[in-house]
């Protein structure tokens, strides 16, 4: 078996892990690093009001009951009609959100006074609005106001997450925006499928990106993910472990490879990508989280790494010093 044939099976075996432990009722924190299951549902943009939010509760439905933990819905997925926040769309899959315990990004065309936006709103697993992303870059012709107020970052009990709006795939600075606040997972939801240019900001910053136009759920390596579930058209279900970790080879191989020693049985080398210098760990065992050992032997995840180097080098350039 080669090593691409050897990763994909250990996501397979990873997935139906979790599933099993879903169904179960076992406690997900107790498995191998940080797992978490979303979904895209893309039941596409724009549409008669009532019947798309039906559409939309019903395939919620469907998510939790497969216990997801997020669930994300198209750009305007019920229509052009501006709505305040709370309104009837956000209130109803807000209901949904609370009776399934799960997340849920309801994008919607929000009226705010005087000004309409394009905007993504995110429900928590008690029903409550917890924050919203105004479409930064908004499509010629939509007839909406901009947002003043740039890319965010929304803290979960799963990990950090942005949320970016269809135009936006064309400017790289709200990407980049997005890994500078350290977000872990960028979700998209969109009026169409986007392509390569995903994969391309998944592999460039190493988070994973959901996008919601076509359903096709990245992996932080930047390769669309080939384990998904479907349990009925238009909706794609994956589950992401958001302990994988890469580190570079620059000041780390030894302490990498101590940690590789002495934690054998509890994390392995994923992956290494030779010409670019990375190193790809996950954990293995219940309840191990890479993120946390890599602290204890002062390894710098790649992100880290680039911040902190970011940071430094334009402080002695500021300076003129030498490196």
């Amino acid at each position: 078996m080669n090593a691409r044939n050897g990763a994909l099976l250990c996501r397979v075996l990873a997935a139906l892990t979790l599933s099993a432990a879903i169904a179960s009722g076992e406690d997900p924190g107790q498995l191998p690093g940080r797992q978490v299951r979303v979904a895209a549902i893309p039941i596409g943009c724009g549409g008669e009001h009532d019947a798309k939010l039906k559409l939309a509760l019903d395939h919620l439905e469907t998510a939790g009951g497969q216990g997801v933990d997020i669930a994300c819905l198209p750009e305007e997925f019920a229509g052009f009609t501006a709505e305040p926040i709370p309104g009837p769309t956000t209130l109803a899959v807000a209901e949904m959100a609370k009776k399934h315990k799960m997340y849920v990004i309801c994008p919607i065309r929000e009226q705010a006074d005087e000004k309409q936006y394009n905007t993504a709103v995110l429900i928590d697993r008690q029903g409550k609005i917890i924050g919203r992303y105004r479409k930064v870059f908004v499509y010629w012709g939509e007839g909406l106001h901009v947002s003043n107020e740039g890319v965010r970052v929304f803290e979960t009990d799963f990990g950090r997450i942005s949320i970016l709006t269809c135009f936006d795939l064309n400017f790289a600075e709200l990407w980049h925006e997005a890994d500078l606040l350290d977000a872990e997972i960028v979700f998209w939801p969109s009026a169409y499928g986007g392509g390569c240019p995903l994969n391309a900001y998944a592999t460039a910053y190493n988070y994973y990106v959901v996008p919601v136009g076509e359903g096709n759920i990245i992996d932080s390596t930047g390769k669309t993910l080939e384990t998904v579930e479907k349990p009925r058209e238009h909706q794609v279900i994956a589950t992401l472990d958001l302990d994988r970790t890469f580190i570079h080879t620059n000041f780390s191989t030894e302490k990498v490879k101590k940690l590789l020693e002495d934690h054998a049985g509890e994390v392995e080398q994923e992956q290494f990508y030779p010409m670019e210098s990375w190193y790809l760990l996950r954990a293995v065992k219940p309840g191990v989280r890479v993120r946390e050992i890599c602290r204890e032997y002062r390894i710098e995840t790649l992100r880290e790494y680039r911040h902190r180097s970011r940071r430094e080098i334009n402080q002695a350039r500021e300076e003129g010093k030498r490196i």
